[in-house]
């Protein structure tokens, strides 16, 4: 049976969408928003947003009653399982109050849902960024009102994951791998039988610097930045999450001009570049750990996977682990097609959000 499948992925400045017929795309665009319109709440973007799909269809020439399904980006909710997820009316809630944080990907389940009271059609999330499935010993923290939280780029490195499985033929709850997604965060999580049992909180910029996050720092050094210079949460969080990392060292995120520097023999950004290699390799390490040495790949993705310098500084740290692979950029429209389609044909069954 063919399905109809329609893809939207909302962000701070973009509306992405893609109709897929089971899972092959056959059409899809990025639309740009002006700035005059992102910068209103999040709650006066849902007509332009829903507006602008409605336009991507008719250009394509589109009927939206034959849709089958809108499969949208997860947003900021509750902890929960990973998985493919109906959209409710409780998640529709948490969604539009941002009960759990504000994000403009809160906006892609709202507008699924419109769309199917409109429409008639379902509407789904799957591996929002909220997946915790961690195992109960890597929570607790040495300090009673602080747990570790699993808040990382599920939906590609499951998706990813999936792909290597299939690659070997095998299904992803029978491998074990640690996926390392590099972007703008970089989470690296290990997949234990289908399971996520230990990653690091990306959202917060915990684990290794990257191009706009601090990464994890020694605790003392942190808390003397911060009363030396009189900051509140609202500005460390910035900081550690949006002026660190590359930007820090180097004035700059663009990964791809640090790169070239690099390679032309500038010895400050070789130094980040070396800085960098060993924390990803350290993480992959205390991951390999967390499999109890089991494993059978090291993935690479996210787009400074495309950086083979920074892949080739990592190597020598953790080619005795286990072989590695590379999936440079990502798929999460891919996965959002294939996490509809897997629930549209019985492959996975729908999970409740309560």
């Amino acid at each position: 049976m063919r399905y109809t499948i329609l893809v939207v992925n909302l962000g701070g400045t973009s509306t992405k969408v893609a109709l897929y017929e089971n899972t092959e795309s056959f059409v899809h665009e990025t639309m740009r928003h002006p700035t005059d319109e992102i910068v209103r709440p999040l709650d006066e973007q849902i007509d332009f947003r829903l507006e602008a799909i409605r336009g991507f269809l008719t250009r394509n020439g589109i009927d939206p009653g034959s849709i089958d399904m809108v499969s949208a980006r997860g947003g900021l909710l509750k902890p929960i399982k990973g998985g493919t997820y109906d959209i409710n009316d409780k998640m529709v809630e948490d969604l539009e109050t941002n009960r759990y944080g504000k994000h403009a990907s809160n906006l892609s389940g709202v507008i699924a849902d419109r769309f199917r009271e409109k429409y008639g059609c379902r509407a789904v999330i799957t591996d929002p960024v909220v997946v915790d499935e961690l195992v109960e010993e890597v929570r607790l923290t040495g300090l009673r009102d602080i747990e570790r939280k699993s808040v990382f780029h599920a939906l590609n490195q499951k998706a990813i994951a999936r792909k290597y499985a299939a690659s070997i033929g095998k299904s992803y709850s029978d491998v074990n791998v640690i996926v390392s997604h590099m972007g703008g965060g970089i989470t690296i999580g290990a997949h234990k039988k289908g399971r996520v049992v230990d990653v690091n909180d990306g959202l917060s910029g915990e684990g290794p610097m990257s191009p706009t996050r601090t990464g994890s720092l020694p605790n003392g050094g942190l808390a003397r930045f911060i009363i030396e210079n009189n900051l509140d949460y609202d500005s460390i969080y910035e900081i550690l999450t949006k002026e660190g990392g590359f930007i820090s060292l180097a004035g700059t995120q663009d990964a791809l001009e640090l790169e070239k520097r690099a390679a032309s023999g500038d010895e400050a950004t070789q130094k980040i570049f070396r800085a960098l290699a060993a924390q990803i390799a350290k993480e992959i390490g205390s991951r390999s750990a967390m499999l109890e040495g089991q494993v059978d790949q090291i993935i690479f993705t996210g787009g400074l996977a495309h950086s083979k310098y920074l892949i080739d500084l990592v190597r020598p740290y953790i080619s005795f682990i286990a072989p590695v692979s590379v999936f440079p950029g990502e798929e999460e429209m891919q996965a959002l097609a294939e996490g509809a389609y897997r629930v549209l044909t019985g492959r996975e069954e729908m999970k409740t959000y309560m």
